[in-house]
C-alpha cells in the first residue's frame, strides 16, 4: 500500500497545466516556427480606386452650326405666326374677300367659317411642325442620328405648310415680310439637315462616350 502511494505523480500543478492545455485550441504550427514568413497585411478599410465616369464626346463645330441653324429657323416660323396673330383682322378681312370671290355661291356666315378654318389652321399647323422639329433637334444634340431621317419626314411637311402660310398668312402690308420669313425658315432647316449628314456628324452620332477616372477632391 506505501509503495503504491510512494510512485503516484505528487505535482498538482502538472496535472492542472495540462489539464489548461486540452481547453485550449490548437495553434498553428506557423506561430510555433520562426522561420514561416509573415502573414499578410490587413486589407485597408477604405478604397482609394477612383470611380469611373464618362467623358462626354465633344460635339463638333458643323453639329454645332446645324444646331444654330435650327435655333434661327425656329425662330423665323415663330415669328411668322406671331405676325400672323397681331394682323389677324386685316388677314380675315382679305381672306374674306378672296374666298368670297372663289366661292360666290356661299352666304357671309359659311365664308366667315371658312375663314376661321382656314386662318387658324395654318397658324396651328406652323406651331405644330415647330414643336416636333424642336424635339427631334433634343434627340439629335443627345446623339440619336435616327432622328435625322424623321426630320426628313418633318421638312416635307414644312415645305407645305410654308406653301399654305404663304397664301393664306402672307397677305395685307406685311404679305412680303412673312413670305420672307417662312421662306428663310425652311431654307434654313434644310441647310441644317443637310450638315447632320456631314461624315464628321455621321461619326459623332455613331461614338460613344468614353470612360474615364474621376478626380478625387
Amino acid at each position: 500500500m506505501g509503495e503504491r502511494d510512494s510512485e503516484r505523480p505528487v505535482d498538482d500543478t502538472g496535472e492542472q497545466d495540462a489539464a489548461v492545455e486540452r481547453r485550449m485550441p490548437l495553434r498553428p504550427p506557423s506561430l510555433d516556427d520562426d522561420d514561416a514568413p509573415p502573414p499578410p497585411p490587413r486589407p485597408p478599410l477604405t478604397d482609394e480606386t477612383k470611380p469611373p465616369v464618362l467623358r462626354t464626346i465633344p460635339t463638333p463645330r458643323v453639329v454645332r452650326t446645324a444646331r444654330t441653324l435650327w435655333i434661327l429657323s425656329f425662330v423665323l416660323g415663330g415669328a411668322v405666326v406671331f405676325i400672323a396673330f397681331l394682323s389677324r383682322d386685316a388677314i380675315v378681312e382679305e381672306l374674306t374677300e378672296r374666298l368670297g370671290r372663289l366661292a360666290p355661291g356661299y352666304d357671309a356666315d359659311e365664308v366667315a367659317s371658312l375663314v376661321d378654318v382656314v386662318y387658324w389652321s395654318s397658324i396651328a399647323g406652323l406651331g405644330i411642325i415647330i414643336t416636333i422639329e424642336a424635339v427631334l433637334l433634343g434627340s439629335l444634340m443627345n446623339r440619336r442620328g435616327g432622328a435625322r431621317w424623321l426630320q426628313l419626314l418633318v421638312l416635307v411637311v414644312h415645305a407645305g405648310a410654308a406653301l399654305v402660310g404663304s397664301a393664306f398668312l402672307a397677305i395685307g402690308e406685311r404679305a412680303l415680310l412673312m413670305a420672307a420669313l417662312l421662306v428663310a425658315g425652311f431654307v434654313l432647316g434644310v441647310v441644317a439637315w443637310a450638315l447632320c449628314l456631314t461624315p464628321a456628324a455621321g461619326r459623332w452620332f455613331r461614338m460613344r462616350d468614353e470612360a474615364q477616372l474621376a478626380a478625387l477632391d
